[in-house]
């Protein structure tokens, strides 16, 4: 038997050796984590918050003990239900890992999906999602900034919480959305705002050659090449591919379709492109704000007189947006004065008006918007430029990168944040833990998903209700000029997210499906908007590369002329809301050329089809109580669709002509729904042809009374009026 002495004499050797042996295992170990960016930078308190740094310093090498039996225990209470304790413990261990990005990933993810919904209002349900986002946007990516998983997360809430139609609260989630972007950016401009009759027009388009994604795909491509050829060889059967990586990334298009002169798709990605590059020009500190423009000194003095305080300090969610700050002291009076029909009678407020009311009047008078002073849109692109890359993350370089590659992308639509974020993911997300390539090939999935939602809504009707948001009007219609956008993205990025290299056809055999049925609805939509030329184009597409099934047999509806294609294939489009909402609107978009041109009957019949389409699937979910699969009343579609076609962008003075002739003939009703929110833009587009607004388009009878009846639209769903016009 070994004396004790003996013993311990060991176990010290022992104990020493193994410390030694340890020690020479740091360097590798931190040269690892570096490059795995388990740390942001070398010294891992570097911009960590107080409450990180103490609980770093305190724990020390104990902290990977307690993380590992707080993850345990979270688990255990996420099973059984207990997800607020879950998420005290989640944050806990933020506050110990905050470079562990599985961390904020599970507690986002916790707080999104399931602590919201075990609450019943609007209010708590919109607080959690967006509280689940915060953590991931304003915390998560700040100490993890390569975590490609943490950008997916993001994305995804943004594009299935938030963007679907899977919780009974998402039109809840889209009024917020929209609210917190429209008091920052406004309505997405038009392009009538600035454009002059016969100027000199150079349309947006991006540089193929310097896209960032199509580099991410080629890494993304060459990850899936490895693993299919280690997989092979593991099974034993010899590797072969029959369009090698080199050739497939030589086939894909590097330059996008030039765009013929001037076309109202054109104007409106150039006006998107302009409003974003006037904030990213916009002085980055108060002190070059003064330097530029000497006068908006003054202004900073005049402002903090009506409450508003501005500063150097950086902005946060609280410091912005709570009772008392910027979000309600500048950007809601600012929209106040902008948002139609407020401008004028923000100005003209009769006697014994509220005071904020008069704080409203007195910061258009302190900015000079009556003037068009330059130091106050200095001022207002100063704070705009503030709000969006502090509050929101969100780089106006990186928005114009995304106009130019995809166009002209509203903000306020939720689907425009989770392209920005996949996005960003992609670009940012280098190898990381385990190289994450799972995570980059479903982020990049994504991109699809985000690009669809666009077209099918990017066209935001909302009207806010700015004493209960929840209660704002909110629609969508569909953005045909999202279709090449998305087409491109399918015949660039597939093929080299594609598991199967050897199917070069189209979009590749795992998009095939996905490119096709795009393709079909893309078309049935460009025919009912009477876009002939670019639906014969796609068409040709459809039938050039995916004519012969998989199975080697070939497509009969492919056959078919381009009318017939159309019409056999739109009876199996109603298979969920947002395809029965899609087909309406296209209804509805082709009776309004129809009317345009007098043909009364065709009208009719029109708006009868898409009212029996809405009929018929309303008594398809009549046991369907919520509102998540339900319509909204035919009456929205109508007016939301008729204003819409009067806001393409005027590039000449026949379509207004064209317009004025719809307006005409119109039914009074309808022209008395939109006719506040339109005044002004018949103005300036009169204004830029030298018409007469009078003439072309007169203010309808019972304006006065039907504003006193009408104050705004309701969000609950109504019995509908269908108004339509007389035979001639």
């Amino acid at each position: 038997m070994l004396r004790p002495k003996l013993i311990q004499l060991v176990a010290l050797v022992l104990c020493a050796a193994l410390v030694f042996g340890a020690s020479q295992l740091i360097a590798p170990l931190n040269a690892g984590r570096k490059a795995l960016n388990m740390y942001g930078s070398t010294d891992v308190l570097e911009n960590a918050p107080p409450e990180y740094a103490f609980a770093i310093q305190a724990f020390g090498a104990f902290r990977s003990l307690i993380v590992n039996m707080a993850f345990i225990r979270a688990e255990s209470y996420k099973e059984q239900g207990r997800y607020y304790d879950a998420m005290q413990l989640a944050s806990w261990i933020c506050k110990l890992q905050p470079r562990f990005p599985s961390v904020w990933e599970f507690q986002s993810w916790n707080m999104a999906w399931n602590i919201s919904v075990t609450t019943y209002t609007a209010e708590e349900r919109w607080n959690w999602v967006y509280n689940g986002i915060k953590l991931l946007r304003d915390e998560g990516l700040r100490y993890n900034p390569r975590a490609v998983n943490l950008y997916k997360q993001l994305a995804w809430t943004f594009n299935n919480k938030m963007g679907e139609t899977l919780d009974d609260f998402h039109w809840d989630y889209k009024r917020n959305w929209a609210w917190r972007m429209h008091l920052v950016l406004g309505p997405n401009p038009t392009g009538l705002e600035t454009f002059q009759p016969g100027e000199e027009f150079k349309p947006v388009a991006f540089d193929a050659t310097d896209d960032p994604l199509l580099e991410t795909a080629r890494v993304i491509a060459q990850q899936q090449e490895e693993q299919r050829r280690e997989r092979q060889q593991q099974e034993g059967t010899p590797f072969r591919t029959t369009t090698p990586l080199e050739e497939r990334l030589k086939s894909i298009p590097r330059e996008t379709p030039t765009e013929a002169g001037l076309t109202p798709a054109a104007l409106r990605k150039r006006a998107a492109w302009e409003y974003i590059q006037s904030i990213e020009d916009a002085p980055k500190s108060l002190s070059e704000l003064y330097q530029q423009f000497p006068r908006t000194r003054d202004m900073l003095a005049q402002l903090r007189e009506i409450g508003v305080t501005i500063t150097d300090e950086r902005l946060d969610e609280d410091s912005y947006w709570y009772d008392g700050r910027l979000a309600q002291t500048f950007f809601a009076r600012y929209r106040q004065l902008l948002d139609a029909p407020a401008l004028r009678d923000a100005i003209t407020l009769p006697a014994g008006r509220h005071p904020d009311d008069l704080a409203v009047v007195r910061l258009g008078e302190i900015l000079g918007l009556r003037e068009g002073r330059p130091a106050g849109q200095a001022l207002v692109r100063f704070l705009q430029r503030k709000v969006l890359t502090e509050v929101y993350q969100l780089q106006p370089a990186r928005m114009l990168m995304l106009i130019e590659h995809f166009g002209p992308l509203d903000w306020r639509v939720v689907d425009s944040q989770s392209l920005y974020w996949v996005t960003e993911g992609l670009i940012q997300g280098g190898e990381t833990l385990s190289s994450f390539q799972n995570d980059k090939t479903n982020t990049a999935r994504i991109l699809f998903f985000s690009l669809r939602n666009l077209f099918s809504r990017n066209r935001l009707t909302f009207e806010p209700n700015r004493v209960d948001i929840h209660k704002s009007y909110i629609n969508f219609s569909p953005d045909l000029d999202f279709v090449e956008p998305m087409h491109r993205a399918f015949i660039r990025y597939a093929p080299m997210i594609d598991p199967d290299p050897g199917n070069a056809s189209g979009a590749g055999a795992t998009f095939r499906t996905g490119h096709i049925n795009f393709l079909s609805e893309a078309i049935r939509m460009l025919w009912f908007n009477d876009r002939l030329a670019e639906a014969e184009h796609y068409y040709e597409y459809l039938r050039r590369h995916y004519y012969t099934r998989p199975d080697g047999t070939p497509e009969p509806s492919y056959t078919q002329a381009l009318g017939d294609f159309v019409i056999n294939s739109m009876y199996s489009t109603i298979a969920g809301p947002r395809e029965t909402e899609r087909l309406i609107s296209d209804l509805l978009h082709t009776a309004c050329n129809e009317l345009a041109n007098e043909n009364f009957a065709s009208y009719n019949r029109l708006v009868s089809k898409a009212l029996e389409f809405h009929a018929r699937y309303m008594e398809e979910k009549r046991d369907f109580t919520g509102p998540r699969l339900r319509l909204r009343r035919f009456e929205d579609y109508q007016v939301d669709v008729f204003r819409n076609w009067f806001a393409v962008p005027a590039i000449n003075s026949l379509v207004t002509l064209h317009k004025s002739r719809l307006w005409r003939v119109a039914p009074p009703g309808l022209k008395q729904r939109v006719y506040d929110d339109l005044r002004e833009w018949f103005r300036r587009e009169c204004q830029a042809w030298n018409f007469d607004v009078a003439k072309a388009f007169p203010e309808p009878a019972g304006m006065d009374a039907f504003r006193k009846t009408h104050p705004a639209r309701e969000v609950e769903r109504q019995e509908s009026n269908i108004e339509t016009p007389p035979e001639p």
